[in-house]
């Protein structure tokens, strides 16, 4: 591929990418008209946000990344976009939780053909050692999509309603796939590989993933990731709804910013940064994010619990920055592991496993956590019969007070996954060390 392809090729993924990170948070944009409108708690909204989604999801990623290790991992990609897209304008024409559940499982297949095929064609256009930053610049799209979307979703939502936010990203999505179908190149695959090996067996893709003591800590660890942000994601824009008395256009804003600036700055920080410093010690690949988790979920709750906007922005967004360092290097050393034929697969289980625990557990746990909080914290008899839908709402109330506190407690307490995830993504760095220095001494 020319310079200029590799370009075209990084900014249309980058846009698939934004697309299905938008896909992926949608309800949570919306959480709260849907919660006045079909009358269900955070325990459902979390099962709609996060489990509907992520079960079809991971277990269509697998067959999906077997497809396109077979056919053009551009047309497969561009296809199933399209495909999700089709069920997310088809939400906007939904009038109950069913209907809306339905489209989530649409939306979560097609969407499932995002990430790991992108992930093997990124690995075919750049060497080794450019691909922690080239899959960090892929991951820019959820910056971009956290940053302009969330604004754009909370503002349609609050002026024209939350069917037509769907429809909206449902034709944006459908436009993207369509010009990847006639501008996105297929790279050759292995062709910044010197090994020619075929591609492997699924099992035994499975079997290096399970061998490796490093790879065991980095897919647990980057799973506890994916459960804190995905908890704390799905039900942040409800927090500053419910805790500050702003509308769907005005916390959708807030979230952005401290989502989209902080992944944005994260994701490059987490590439660029360990790329350089794993030049002078390979342990840094996945030791910058370690210590950046370490640092980050302390701070993050800290803004949390500070109960007034203007510290809680800032400092949120500071502990925010350490969230998105991850996955970029992630992938790379995960890369490492697989052939040029395999990688698609390779990325594919390692989706299926954080998605399903993160996504699939996250949202609905927090909902959970949120409901049983809010119900020890109300002051009359019945939350859940008293509180339902909009009454929960009402700024001032006995409802809305418990409401605010009960989340604010769950999102505190899933943002400490955090800390677990940067030691063992310690763990990890340090066992990949050892393996490579006991395989030289042999």
């Amino acid at each position: 591929m020319t310079r200029s392809q590799r370009a075209t090729a990084l900014f249309l993924l980058a846009s698939i990418n934004a697309f299905g990170f938008i896909d992926r948070v949608m309800i949570a944009l919306v959480a709260e008209k849907i919660k006045a409108e079909f009358l269900v708690s955070d325990f459902e909204i979390g099962l709609l946000g996060g489990t509907a989604f992520a079960v079809v999801n991971a277990l269509a990623s697998v067959p999906i990344a077997r497809m396109a290790e077979r056919f053009s991992r551009a047309y497969v990609t561009a296809g199933f976009l399209l495909m999700a897209s089709g069920f997310t304008a088809l939400a906007g024409a939904t009038f109950s939780y069913f209907q809306l559940f339905i489209c989530r499982l649409g939306m979560a297949a097609g969407n499932a053909a995002t990430e790991a095929p992108p992930h093997s064609m990124i690995s075919d256009m750049y060497p080794k050692e450019k691909r922690a930053s080239a899959i960090s610049i892929f991951m820019l799209g959820v910056p971009i999509a956290a940053l302009f979307g969330s604004f754009l979703g909370g503002a349609i939502a609050e002026s024209f309603g939350w069917r037509n936010t769907f429809v909206f990203f449902g034709i944006g999505g459908a436009v993207i796939s369509l010009l990847c179908f006639v501008f996105l190149k297929e790279p050759e695959r292995g062709a910044s590989d010197s090994d020619t090996a075929e591609k492997l067996p699924t099992m035994q893709v499975v079997r290096i993933l399970l061998s490796s003591s490093s790879l065991r800590f980095l897919v647990i660890g980057v799973s506890m990731i994916s459960l804190g942000s995905f908890g704390v994601n799905t039900f942040l824009p409800a927090f500053f709804s419910r805790d500050y008395g702003l509308n769907a256009g005005e916390a959708g804003l807030i979230f952005g910013l401290i989502s989209g600036i902080g992944s944005l700055v994260g994701t490059l920080l987490g590439g660029y940064a360990s790329e350089w410093l794993a030049r002078r010690d390979e342990r840094w690949l996945l030791g910058f994010p370690a210590i950046g988790l370490l640092l980050g979920a302390p701070l993050f709750v800290l803004g949390l619990v500070s109960g007034s906007l203007y510290v809680a922005i800032p400092v949120m967004l500071a502990g925010s920055f350490a969230f998105y360092t991850a996955m970029g290097p992630a992938i790379a050393t995960l890369h490492g592991s697989f052939t040029a034929r395999s990688r698609a697969t390779g990325s594919a289980i390692f989706l299926l496993i954080i998605h399903l625990l993160g996504q699939g557990l996250g949202p609905p746990l927090v909902g959970l956590v949120s409901d049983t909080a809010s119900a020890l914290m109300y002051v009359g008899e019945n939350f859940a019969a008293e509180c339902a839908g909009a009454a929960a709402q009402v700024q001032g109330s006995a409802c809305a007070s418990a409401s605010a506190e009960g989340l604010r407690y769950a999102i505190a307490i899933f943002a400490m996954f955090f800390v677990g995830a940067g030691i063992l993504l310690y763990l990890a760095a340090q066992a990949a060390w050892k393996s490579r220095r006991q395989a030289s001494a042999a």
